[in-house]
Formats: structure tokens, C-alpha cells, sequence
């Protein structure tokens, strides 16, 4: 008889959920929905690493900050296209101007968690983690603009806007009648093009002609 190959270092999903305190069945819905990598699989078994450990733990920091699963998934997603992103700012780059806001002003720091901009990594080090926040602050700071002012203007801007923002998903799903997350997207989509086309208006009329043609195409 052929001797069966030792298990695969790691943990199984049992071992696993209870290092992070969190249900086998969570642990795969995370996976289905692709916030997790695949586990190694050994006959009809499955193990997990340092890996699994790690973006569990990370996404349990995430819940706990009040991020829903859906801005969870698109910070996971975009992370790396951030953390391999390297732009010349001047001298002040972006890493070096949030950790200075991190230590001068955290409540903005913390205003930017809220709003999904920033998230911590295993190290407690906040880092931005939408490209499009980061090719703006870099095309900011080639112009001239400090990456830590773009930071506290858009924190500020957040602010004001976020509250508004509910009230009308709020107003919407009302006045129609929906409980579907179908339909919920789909106002979103609705005021996040209203919005866009607002501002596109609103710097048309701010900013010289042609101004505003580099970031309409993106």
C-alpha cells in the first residue's frame, strides 16, 4: 500500500477559526466572495496558512472600523496597486505626508478610515488605498500641492458630503419601495454619476478651458 504524503503545514478551517474567533462558515463566505485566497488542498482536506491568518485578522480590523464587506472587498483589491505605486512627490511623498498627519493630526487620520480612504496594515500604518486618491494627490503635488493639505481638504470635504449622501440613498429606497441589494446599487450609481457630473460643472466654471479634460477621461 502506498504511504499517504504528510499533511501540508498550516491549519485546517477548525484550527483557523479558532485562532480568529470567527465561524468556519464566515471564513468560507469570505472566500467565496474572493476576500480570501484559496486554501491548499490535501485529498479532501483543506489547510491554511500565515496568508489566511493575516487578511482574516486584517479584515477583522476593517469590520471593527465600520467598513461593510462590499468597501472591504475594494480595498483588498486595490491594495496592491497602491503599496507598488512609486511617485516622485517632490520630496514630500504621500507615505511621508500621512505619517506626519498620523502624528500631528490623527483625528484626520481617523476621518479618512471612516470614509475608506486610508486603512492600517499589520504594522498600524495608515496608507491610501484608493489609486485614484493617489494619482490625484501625486498630479497635486506636481502642481505644486503638499500631499498632507490634499489630505486634510478631502477629509473635510468627506465630512460634509458623507451625511448628505445617506439621506438620499435613504430617500430613495423610501419613496420606491426597494429591499433588494439590486436596487440599492443601482441609486448609487445614480447619485455617484449626478455627483460627478456636479462637480465636472462646478470645476468647468472654476478652472481655466481644458483644465479639467485629464481627470474627466479617467
Amino acid at each position: 500500500m502506498k504511504p499517504l504524503s504528510p499533511r501540508p503545514a498550516g491549519y485546517t478551517i477548525e484550527e483557523l477559526s479558532t485562532i480568529v474567533g470567527m465561524s468556519a462558515r464566515n471564513i468560507r463566505a469570505h472566500q467565496t466572495r474572493g476576500l480570501l485566497p484559496s486554501p491548499i488542498r490535501h485529498g479532501r482536506s483543506a489547510y491554511y496558512g500565515p496568508v489566511h491568518l493575516r487578511r482574516l485578522r486584517h479584515i477583522t480590523t476593517l469590520q471593527k472600523q465600520g467598513f461593510n464587506l462590499v468597501s472591504i472587498a475594494a480595498m483588498l483589491k486595490s491594495a496592491p496597486v497602491v503599496e507598488s505605486a512609486t511617485v516622485d512627490t517632490g520630496g514630500d511623498r504621500p507615505a511621508a505626508a500621512i505619517a506626519d498627519i498620523a502624528r500631528e493630526q490623527p483625528s484626520v487620520v481617523r476621518c479618512l478610515e471612516r470614509h475608506g480612504v486610508l486603512v492600517r496594515d499589520d504594522a498600524g500604518t495608515p496608507a491610501v488605498v484608493r489609486p485614484s486618491v493617489s494619482r490625484a494627490m501625486a498630479d497635486l503635488a506636481g502642481a505644486g500641492v503638499p500631499p498632507a493639505v490634499a489630505l486634510r481638504l478631502l477629509g473635510r470635504f468627506l465630512d460634509g458630503v458623507a451625511p448628505l449622501a445617506g439621506e438620499q440613498l435613504a430617500a430613495l429606497e423610501a419613496q420606491t419601495g426597494a429591499g433588494s441589494e439590486a436596487p440599492r446599487a443601482c441609486f448609487a450609481e445614480l447619485l455617484v454619476s449626478a455627483f460627478k457630473m456636479l462637480i465636472e460643472n462646478a470645476a468647468e466654471a472654476t478652472f481655466p478651458d481644458g483644465e479639467t479634460e485629464k481627470w474627466r477621461r479617467r
